[in-house]
C-alpha cells in the first residue's frame, strides 16, 4: 500500500509558499475532466497503458519464451533496449535486489546495454559466453538505431562462433512492421509483441519489461496484480475520495503554475530505489517537457545526496518542490550498538533503518522551517506488488498532470526531431527529412566558433 503525506505543502505549514487546502480542492472539476479525457483514450485504443496491466494472453506469451530460454540452459539473457525499452526492466532489477529471497529466485543472469559506448559493449561482450548466451532486442519502432546497430555487431559475432545463432535471439518489438519484425518473421527469430498504443516510457507492463524480469525471477503476475488493483481503485473513487494520486498531480502541477516551482525532485531514501527514480524521470520528462512548459525532474538519492544536492534545496533560488518516497519496511535492518561510545550514546539500540528514517524526518522539517515545500510517499516494502502499485500511480499521474498543463503526455516530437538529425549525419537519405536537410544545411554555412 502506498501512503501520502502532503503535510508540508501547506501554507499553515510554509506560509507565503504553500497551498491552501481550498487551492488543491478547487481543481476538482479540472481533474475530474482530465480522467474523464483519458478514460476516452483508453476505451477508443488510442493509449494501451490501462488495459495492458490486464492482458493475460500476453503474459502467457512472456513466460511461454522465458521458458523456452530456460530449457536451452543459457546463464545470461542480454537485453539491449533504449529508455522506456530498459528503465522499467532495470528498475525492477534493482528492486529486486532489495527482496529478501531474491538470491533464490533468477533464473539467468540478467545484464543490460541501454546506451552505445563502445568500450562498455566491448566489456560486456569479453565477459559473456556467447554460445550460453540469449540476446534480446527490445524497440517498439522496431527500427532504433541504437539498438540495430547492435544487433548486426552481435549478430556477425554469433555467425562466427555459435551454431544455429539464431536461438540465441529474441525480439521484442512492433507487432506489424520494422526492421526487426521483418527480420524475426523471415529468419524463424523468436519475437514477443509489444502493444502499439503503448509508448516506450509507458511500456513497464508490458512484455518489453516483463520478459527479462521474469527471466531474473520476478512474480510478473503480483506485480501485474498490484498494477491492476491500484488502477481499479483510483479510477472507481472521486479523484479526492482518498484518492492521493489526483491530490499529487494537482500539487505538482499548482506548484509549477501558481509558485513558480518549476525543478520537482523525486527524492528516493533507499538504494533499491535508485533505478526507479531514473525510470520515473524519463516518464515525467519525456511526458510534460514540450510546447515550453512543465517542471524539470532532478532525481535524487537520500542519504547520499543529502551531502551533495541538499545544500541547494536548502538555500538555494525557491524553485523546487521535492517529493520523498520511504520505505516501511526495508526487509533486513541491523541494530547499531555505540556502547562505551559516550558521544554517541543517542545511536545506541537504534536500528539501521530507524537512523535512514530521521535523516528523511530531519531533512522534512528543515525543508518547512525554511518555507520549502515537500511531500512524502511511502510503501509498505519491496515485494512485485508494491512495485506494479507505484508503477501505474506514476504513469497515472504523469498523464494526470498533461491534461491539467492541456499538452499531450503521449508523444515526444522533440525526440523525434533529434533521430532525424542524427540520420542525415550518418548519410540516410529519405524525403522525410527534407526540412531538417535544409536546417543542417544552414547550420552547417555558421563557422565553428573554437574559442
Amino acid at each position: 500500500m502506498l501512503e501520502f503525506n502532503f503535510k508540508n505543502i501547506l501554507s499553515s505549514v510554509i506560509e507565503e509558499n504553500g497551498l491552501e487546502e481550498s487551492e488543491i480542492k478547487s481543481l476538482e472539476s479540472e481533474l475530474v475532466a482530465a480522467r474523464r479525457k483519458l478514460n476516452e483514450l483508453r476505451r477508443s485504443g488510442e493509449v494501451g497503458f490501462y488495459n495492458e496491466i490486464s492482458n493475460i494472453a500476453m503474459v502467457d506469451e512472456v513466460k511461454i519464451a522465458a521458458e523456452r530460454l530456460f530449457a536451452k540452459n543459457f546463464e545470461t539473457l542480454y537485453v539491449f533496449g533504449m529508455g522506456g525499452s530498459s528503465l522499467g526492466a532495470i528498475f525492477l532489477k534493482e528492486a529486486m535486489c532489495g527482496m529478501a529471497d531474491h538470491n533464490k529466485r533468477s533464473r539467468v543472469n540478467v545484464i543490460f546495454s541501454e546506451n552505445i559506448d563502445p568500450v562498455y559493449l566491448k566489456n560486456n561482450i569479453d565477459s559473456i559466453d556467447f554460445k550460453k548466451t540469449s540476446f534480446c532486442f527490445v524497440s517498439k519502432s522496431a527500427d532504433t538505431i541504437e539498438i540495430v546497430s547492435q544487433f548486426f555487431i552481435v549478430k556477425e559475432i554469433l555467425e562466427k562462433t555459435v551454431e544455429n545463432y539464431k536461438d540465441n535471439l529474441i525480439f521484442i518489438t512492433d507487432k506489424k512492421s520494422g526492421f526487426l519484425r521483418q527480420y524475426a518473421d523471415e529468419n524463424g527469430i523468436a519475437v514477443l509483441d509489444i502493444a502499439k498504443n503503448v509508448g516506450g516510457r509507458y511500456s513497464i507492463t508490458t512484455a518489453g519489461t516483463l520478459f527479462p524480469a521474469y527471466a531474473m525471477g520476478l512474480d510478473i503476475e503480483k506485480f501485474l496484480r498490484g498494477s491492476l488493483a491500484y488502477r481499479d481503485n483510483i479510477l472507481n473513487k472521486g479523484v479526492f475520495e482518498n484518492n492521493p494520486v489526483y491530490t499529487m498531480a494537482a500539487v505538482i502541477y499548482l506548484f509549477y503554475t501558481k509558485k513558480n516551482r518549476n525543478i520537482f525532485v523525486p527524492f528516493v531514501y533507499g538504494d533499491y530505489l535508485r533505478e526507479f527514480s531514473r525510470w520515473f524521470r524519463q516518464l515525467f520528462a519525456e511526458s510534460l517537457g514540450k510546447d515550453l512548459i512543465s517542471p524539470t525532474p532532478v532525481p535524487a538519492v537520500g542519504a547520499t545526496d543529502q551531502h551533495s544536492q541538499l545544500q541547494l534545496y536548502m538555500q538555494g533560488p525557491q524553485d523546487k518542490l521535492i517529493g520523498f518516497l520511504c520505505l516501511k519496511d526495508f526487509g533486513w535492518d541491523f541494530t547499531v550498538n555505540s556502547t562505551g561510545f559516550n558521544e554517541f550514546y543517542y545511536l545506541n539500540g537504534k536500528k539501521l533503518s530507524d537512523v535512514l528514517m530521521n535523516e528523511l524526518k530531519g531533512v522534512e522539517l528543515a525543508l518547512a522551517i525554511n518555507k520549502r515545500p515537500s511531500f512524502r510517499i511511502t510503501l509498505d516494502k519491496i515485494d512485485e506488488f508494491s512495485m506494479g502499485e507505484l508503477s501505474f500511480m506514476c504513469m497515472e499521474a504523469v498523464a494526470v498532470i498533461g491534461m491539467l498543463l492541456k499538452i499531450n503526455p503521449f508523444d515526444q516530437p522533440g525526440v523525434e526531431k533529434g533521430k532525424k538529425f542524427a540520420y542525415l549525419l550518418m548519410g540516410r537519405k529519405d524525403d522525410s527529412l527534407s526540412k531538417e536537410s535544409e536546417e543542417l544545411k544552414r547550420f552547417n554555412a555558421i563557422p565553428d566558433m573554437p574559442y
